[in-house]
């Protein structure tokens, strides 16, 4: 089942979108239990705020990973129309990122995300980075069903840094290779030309890669439709100077967002967190997906998995 998320933009106006989809299962109090208290001989005893929340925190804990493990297995779909100068005519994109096969995220889920993506009958896919964790060992299983993906102008991928570092660091050859086997196209620092007057760009991860925007741009021409796809969002105060639309993920949209929590622990990683931005006096856009797996371990709260959609169109 996938949630829905509407989105409208204009070139000149902030992005937004409204979220609708059931509200996740939340630990509650039962009926039963407020009865009890209600009957108690007693009078209830006066406590302070701090001592409520000790008292509580096994049931705030119980409620939170209740919300988080539902979160995580629930698919969200977002869908964008983004207008493109230069595109000679409509076409339909999904982005799928952060699948982090791994021991946290399954085969079978692996799986329901391609049935589900393949569902929304897109001309293209843009995959972009970490399809595994630590180890390339869980390659072979992401990829024999990555190869089920169905697009008629083809599947496009960039590198993420779990791919660089998965076997010590050696493990992003073996990727590449995996994905050259299921002919998923890997561009790194590098474009090419597609249908529609449109021109896919990939650029290296700009955390474990080794990115190179003067190479990878060197092809294209001013009167094409540009879509960039990169792993790392931190490259766009580079790559907002490219008339382009860039499509990152990196972030998992935070993957545990507890209010303040979140924010003090990540700090000034938060810049490119999820969803679209742009730069001051800059002609490119960003979006960041939430992405679809999870690192560390097999938990979402406020940031559910995510196929993102794109509906190109001309401007």
């Amino acid at each position: 089942m996938l949630r829905t998320y509407q989105l409208s933009a204009s070139l000149d106006a902030p992005f937004k979108f409204t979220m609708i989809h059931r509200k996740p299962t939340v630990l509650t109090t039962s009926e039963e239990a407020l009865d009890s208290e209600l009957l108690a001989p007693e009078p209830a005893e006066r406590i302070s705020r701090r001592d409520f929340a000790l008292r509580n925190l096994g049931l705030l804990t119980a409620a939170v990973l209740v919300q988080g493990n539902e979160e995580t297995s629930h698919l969200s779909l977002t869908r964008h129309i983004v207008r493109i100068p230069g595109l000679s005519g409509p076409l339909r994109v999904v982005q799928l990122s952060d699948l982090h096969r791994s021991w946290c995220v399954s085969e079978s889920f692996i799986a329901q995300i391609v049935a589900q993506a393949n569902a929304l009958r897109p001309d293209l896919f843009l995959l972009t980075g970490d399809f595994v964790t630590r180890s390339s060992g869980y390659a072979d299983s992401c990829m024999r069903h990555l190869a089920d993906l169905r697009a008629p102008m083809g599947r496009y991928a960039v590198l993420g840094n779990h791919d660089y570092w998965c076997d010590h660091n050696t493990g992003a050859p073996v990727i590449a290779a995996h994905l050259a086997d299921i002919g998923i196209v890997l561009l790194t620092n590098r474009s090419v030309r597609l249908g529609h007057n449109l021109r896919l760009v990939g650029v290296d991860d700009g955390h474990a890669g080794n990115p190179n925007l003067p190479l990878a741009f060197e092809r294209v021409e001013q009167e094409e439709g540009v879509i960039t796809i990169t792993h790392n969002p931190m490259l766009f105060p580079l790559l907002s100077h490219y008339p382009c639309v860039t499509l990152a993920g990196h972030t998992h949209g935070g993957q545990v967002n507890i209010p303040l929590i979140t924010d003090a622990i990540v700090g000034g990683n938060t810049r490119f967190m999820r969803g679209w931005y742009r730069e001051p006096n800059a002609p490119g856009r960003l979006y960041v997906s939430r992405g679809l797996g999870t690192v560390h371990v097999p938990l979402r709260i406020n940031s559910a998995p995510e196929i993102a959609l794109f509906d190109l169109i001309p401007a």
